[in-house]
């Protein structure tokens, strides 16, 4: 094959070991873009990364936990809204909603 392809260009294979002559190989290109040239592995690792989820769990003020949501990032900007979640208790007396905000992260 690389014999007809040298015959092509009116090119005669090299019998030494120099880097004339001797074809490049480049690395595959990604799959979300064909500009860049990513270590396919690279962008691999970072699809499972992304694949975490995390619940927020919650315990009422009558000690029943519940499961509020789940996100896939940023959770402590998402626990730290119910934290500040509170119910009024007359016109001045307010109280949080939840006794206890929790993260977990859920494995797939």
């Amino acid at each position: 094959m690389r014999a007809q392809q040298l015959d092509m260009f009116g090119v005669e294979p090299s019998t030494d070991d120099s880097p004339v002559g001797l074809a490049i190989t480049l690395p595959e290109r990604c799959p979300r873009c064909s500009a860049c040239r990513h270590d396919p592995d690279v962008v691999r690792r970072a699809g499972e990364i992304a694949m975490t989820e995390f619940a927020i769990v919650v315990t009422e003020l009558s000690g029943n936990k519940t499961e509020l949501c789940r996100v896939g990032s940023n959770p402590e900007a998402v626990a730290e809204g119910a934290r500040r979640k509170t119910i009024s208790l007359g016109r001045s007396r307010r109280t949080p909603l939840y006794r206890k905000v929790e993260v977990v992260e859920l494995k797939p």
